[in-house]
């Protein structure tokens, strides 16, 4: 195969996959939690303190950003409330009103349940499979966006092995990458090289499914 029929090849396979890669979900207000279990009169103990993933500070429903935000409820909706802290949810925070004064809630619209028990690790990404394969290494074959961010780029694959997941999530996950939700990953990225060149992969420490229907 001579230059020009490789650099034909894989500028069909890009233009291919770019065409097949609808715009993706959104990636904005996505929180960690945890249940609050200090010991004083509900609502202003009792609830749940959030925090937003990739960000050192949090913005609260008064408008104001601390390290992480107490809200007296969570609003689940149509969503199953988790079994334990290790899932990530997406919502949105309001100021609810009540004879304590006005505290924090968060209205979920989404639940991002852990594949694994290990603990995450790394920086949060919504990750897909662009539907790119290559003739030659390293490959841009999946799309990452930083969770609470804008910055997105191409990188060659995610290695989910780290999570610690069954098979059968495994293949549940790969399933979802091609979807256009994608799925969540936390991680960090390794160098990989080959004749194509250099590039970065992810490697996952945790990842999460969508968790129950989508909103209608």
């Amino acid at each position: 195969m001579n230059i020009f029929t490789f650099v034909g090849a894989s500028l069909l396979t890009a233009i291919l996959g770019s065409l097949a890669f609808s715009q993706p979900a959104s990636t904005s207000a996505f929180y960690t939690f945890r249940r609050d279990l200090r010991r004083c009169a509900s609502p202003r103990c009792g609830g749940y303190f959030i925090k937003a993933v990739n960000q050192s500070r949090t913005r609260c429903a008064d408008n104001r950003y601390q390290s992480k935000c107490y809200v007296a409820n969570i609003e689940w909706g149509e969503q199953a409330e988790p079994e334990n802290n290790s899932a990530l949810l997406r919502g949105t925070q309001r100021l609810g009103g009540n004879r304590w004064g006005r505290l924090g809630v968060l209205r979920v619209s989404e639940v991002w349940e852990a594949a694994s028990a290990n603990q995450p690790s790394g920086t949060f990404f919504r990750v897909r499979d662009r539907g790119i394969r290559c003739i030659a290494a390293p490959c841009l074959t999946h799309h990452e966006v930083r969770l609470n961010s804008t910055a997105s780029r191409n990188i060659a694959g995610v290695d989910l092995a780290g999570a610690g997941a069954p098979d059968n999530t495994l293949g549940e996950a790969t399933a979802a990458m091609t979807a256009p939700e994608g799925i969540l990953v936390s991680g960090s990225h390794a160098p990989v090289k080959g004749p194509a060149g250099r590039s970065q992969m992810l490697k996952a420490t945790q990842f999460y499914l969508r968790a129950g229907k989508p909103r209608q």
